[in-house]
């Protein structure tokens, strides 16, 4: 991670410029000890993680070196040299980063979703970035026009993307690719391209679900989602349920399955409820549907939970408005947005960082919605 007078005025590149400042102002001499990283973020206004970035880039022009639990020291250098590395044309403090930008795509705007735009707007400011968000209806077409859009706007200096139902890499995301843009997705993976990528953990979450329902007894577990093709999330959720039932020697009847946009209206869930009435829970991809789910099964005058168990998906604050506490598997927000901008700083800082993807645990909330199964016979 070379630093030179050529390169981009990044954020931690300032940080570093500040600290080249205060060696020589201050007269810090051959292997004395500079500010801790927590007092340059301090006297800069900046996050930990820049000045730790900013320190490191002196370590890589041999400025710096740094001892485990003891601090960073300078070495034995030249003033003149130190003099002729600092960058003239900033001459003003680091907290002017007022001009710097991201940009987050979102398909819409729910609770969760919502949540998610706070979370990155507030791990973005303690990094001295604003965020601008932008709509892409979910539609492939607009995301991509979006990200063209973007990508010509050069106070903004990185993406993260919370792609729609259409996983599938277009032209503009791909360009992206070729061109080492600084970009993260966010509760998606593409399969076919590699991008730097934080979600959730929807295998386990699902999987964990389930399991749930089935040390409660049930054994009969439906599975209700919208359509997973080429939605990972979706699809996932879908693979952790059968792995659940499949290693606890379950039989998964295809009727039990009901995997499509157009049957999770109430209507259509009494139908499923009606054809398969021997089940005793319901796995839902996600809280709308168990919400849907919950008025459908009230409206055929079953009991919830005593005769039938449901769990939700994501922990929606749609799930308040209920007359029950609905058991759900909750996806943590703060976790994952504040690695997001973690990441995203880090690849605009240091274009060779390598690719991440990183998973989010999730947890099952258990409420009231479920109920220990008690066999009829």
């Amino acid at each position: 991670m070379k630093v030179n007078q050529n390169m981009p005025d990044t954020l931690y590149i300032r940080v570093r410029n500040e600290i080249l400042k205060m060696i020589i102002e201050r007269n810090i001499g051959a292997n004395e000890l500079l500010p801790s990283e927590g007092e340059i973020a301090e006297l800069c206004g900046v996050s930990k993680m820049t000045s730790k970035l900013a320190l490191n880039s002196l370590v890589d022009e041999q400025i710096v070196y740094r001892i485990p639990r003891r601090g960073s020291f300078l070495k034995d250098v030249d003033i003149n040299k130190i003099r002729s590395m600092v960058d003239t044309k900033n001459n003003s403090t680091i907290a002017i980063g007022k001009t710097n930008f991201l940009a987050l795509i979102i398909p819409k705007l729910d609770s969760y979703i919502s949540n998610i735009v706070k979370g990155i707007e507030k791990a973005a400011k303690d990094n001295n970035f604003h965020v601008v968000v932008k709509f892409s209806n979910g539609m492939s077409e607009q995301e991509e026009q979006i990200l063209s859009e973007l990508s010509k706007i050069s106070e903004i200096k990185g993406v993260i993307l919370f792609p729609g139902d259409n996983n599938t890499c277009g032209i503009e995301l791909l360009q992206y690719k070729v061109r080492n843009y600084p970009l993260v997705m966010i509760d998606r993976v593409f399969k076919e391209i590699e991008f730097d990528s934080i979600y959730h953990d929807h295998f386990q979450g699902a999987k964990d679900a389930v399991n749930y329902l089935l040390d409660k007894g049930h054994s009969k577990i439906g599975f209700i989602s919208k359509s997973i093709s080429n939605v990972t999330s979706r699809e996932e959720r879908y693979q952790g349920y059968i792995s659940a039932m499949m290693e606890s020697n379950k039989r998964v009847k295809s009727e039990y399955v009901q995997i499509d946009d157009e049957l999770i209206s109430s209507e259509a869930l009494r139908s499923y409820l009606t054809k398969n009435d021997t089940i005793s829970a319901v796995f839902c991809a996600d809280d709308y549907i168990a919400t849907n789910m919950y008025y459908a099964a009230e409206w055929l005058g079953k009991k919830i939970p005593e005769d039938l168990s449901i769990i939700g998906f994501t922990d929606n604050e749609i799930l308040e408005f209920l007359p029950l506490k609905m058991t759900t598997v909750r996806q943590p927000v703060e976790e994952l947005c504040t690695k997001a901008v973690e990441i995203l700083i880090n690849k605009i800082t240091d274009s060779d960082a390598s690719t991440q993807t990183i998973k989010i645990k999730t947890e099952v909330i258990e409420r009231s919605s479920v109920a220990p199964f008690i066999s009829s016979n």
